[in-house]
C-alpha cells in the first residue's frame, strides 16, 4: 500500500508541477512561492483546527522543522539549473542526489529511521536505475548538474526531518510546519528581492493554477505517512516513476510530444524498483531482516 502511495505522490507531483507553472506564468516565481505557502498553510491550518491538534504541544529539536526550508532551497537549485539543461536531466540527477541520499539514510538509519542496510543483492536494482538516470541525461554543465544533484539532497533530507518530526508529532502537524516554516522563508525572500504583488491580485490569477497548491499539501501529506514505512530509498524510486511517467502523459496531453528518452529511463527505474522489492521478499521469505534493533 505504502508503495501505491509513494506512486500517487509521484503522479501528484507532475500535475502540480502544470498548475503552479500556470500561476507562475501569471504572478511570477517568488510570489507564486509565497501564494503556495499561504494556501499550504492556511489549509492544514483548518485541518489541524477541525482535528483539535495543538501543533505546540511540546517542544522539539529545531532541526526537525527545517523542511520547509529546505522545499525553499531545492526551488533555488531547480531555478539555477532550469534553462541550461534539459529538464529530463534535471530530474535525472536530482533522482541520483535524492537516491543517494536515501541509501545513506536507510543504511545508517539516520534521524530515527529504520536501519535498513544496503545488501549486495540490490546492487543490479541500484545499477537499472543508474542506467534509466543514464539514458535520461542528454546534456552536461557542470553548476546546472551540482545543482540538480544538490535538489535531490535537499529533497530527501526535507523529506528525513518531516518524517521524523511526523513520527513524533503527527503527519498533520508536521505538513503545518513545512509550510508555515516555508511560508516565513518564502514571505523573507520576497520582502528581500522586492518581488511581491497586491494580495487582491496575486489571487485573481487562473483558478487551475491554485490547485497545485492543493495538490502540494496531498504529497507533503503523503510522504510524512509513507517515510519509515518502507526504505526510503524504494520510496523515492516509486515517486520517481510515478512523476516520469505522468509528466510523460502531460507531456503528450500539453505539447504532443511523446519523450521517449524520459519514457526509457522511467522504464529502468522502474526495473530497479521492481527488482529491490523482489530482493526484500526473497530476504524476508529466507528469514533474513533488513532491519537492525
Amino acid at each position: 500500500m505504502y508503495r501505491l502511495l509513494s506512486l500517487l505522490a509521484g503522479v501528484l507531483i507532475s500535475v502540480m508541477v502544470v498548475f503552479n507553472g500556470q500561476l507562475s506564468a501569471y504572478a511570477g516565481p517568488l510570489p507564486t512561492l509565497l501564494i503556495i505557502h499561504v494556501i499550504g498553510t492556511l489549509a492544514m491550518a483548518l485541518v489541524l483546527l477541525l482535528s483539535r491538534e495543538n501543533p505546540l504541544h511540546k517542544p522539539l529539536k529545531p532541526l526537525l522543522y527545517i523542511g520547509g526550508l529546505l522545499g525553499l532551497l531545492t526551488t533555488l537549485f531547480n531555478n539555477l539549473a532550469f534553462g541550461r539543461i534539459s529538464v529530463s536531466a534535471m530530474l535525472a540527477l536530482a533522482l541520483l542526489g535524492d537516491s543517494l541520499t536515501s541509501i545513506a539514510a536507510d543504511h545508517f538509519g539516520v534521524l530515527g529511521m529504520p536501519c535498513r542496510p544496503f545488501r549486495r543483492q540490490k546492487l543490479w536494482g541500484l545499477l537499472f536505475t543508474l542506467l534509466g538516470i543514464a539514458i535520461m541525461l542528454d546534456s552536461f554543465e557542470l553548476v546546472p548538474v551540482l545543482c540538480s544533484l544538490a535538489a535531490g539532497l535537499t529533497v530527501a533530507t526535507s523529506r528525513l526531518t518531516n518524517g521524523e518530526l511526523a513520527r513524533q508529532t503527527s503527519v498533520r502537524i508536521s505538513t503545518f510546519f513545512n509550510y508555515l516554516i516555508g511560508l516565513l522563508g518564502a514571505a523573507l525572500v520576497v520582502l528581500l528581492t522586492g518581488s511581491g504583488m497586491p494580495a487582491a491580485q496575486a489571487f485573481s490569477g487562473p483558478p487551475a493554477g491554485y490547485l497545485g497548491a492543493v495538490l502540494g499539501v496531498t504529497v507533503v501529506l503523503i510522504s510524512n505517512l509513507v517515510i519509515g514505512r518502507i526504505a526510503i530509498f524504494e520510496m523515492s524510486l516509486a515517486i520517481f516513476v510515478g512523476q516520469v511517467f505522468m509528466g510523460v502523459v502531460m507531456d503528450v496531453i500539453l505539447s504532443a510530444v511523446f519523450p521517449l528518452r524520459s519514457l526509457l529511463g522511467g522504464l529502468f527505474a522502474l526495473l530497479g524498483l521492481i527488482w529491490n522489492l523482489w530482493v526484500d521478499r526473497k530476504l524476508a521469505a529466507g528469514g533474513h531482516t533488513e532491519e537492525k534493533a
